[in-house]
């Protein structure tokens, strides 16, 4: 959990490892509103959560061995979709 200090305009900073969970950046249009039973306010990214860019997956998925091309990667998803469809 993190915080935050209010400034004298009324201004905080969002810590930077919670905009990249919910993927905004500067710029991004907020939406502001006092959270049910008026006991704290939530902040949320006016697109939808379903359109989220890529760099929020940085840092969350991590590999061990050796680097992986992306034509072996593609080659591979070709070859499972070709196995799930029952064709060698």
């Amino acid at each position: 959990m993190s915080t935050m200090i209010l400034s004298a305009k009324r201004q905080v900073v969002l810590p930077a490892d919670l905009c990249q969970q919910i993927a905004i950046a500067p710029g991004a249009e907020l939406r502001v509103e006092l959270a049910p039973g008026g006991d704290g306010i939530l902040v949320r990214p006016v697109v939808s959560a379903e359109k989220k860019p890529a760099a929020v997956l940085f840092g969350r998925v991590s590999h061990r061995g050796p680097p992986v091309s992306v034509d072996d990667l593609q080659g591979l998803a070709v070859a499972r979709k070709l196995a799930a469809q029952g064709k060698p």
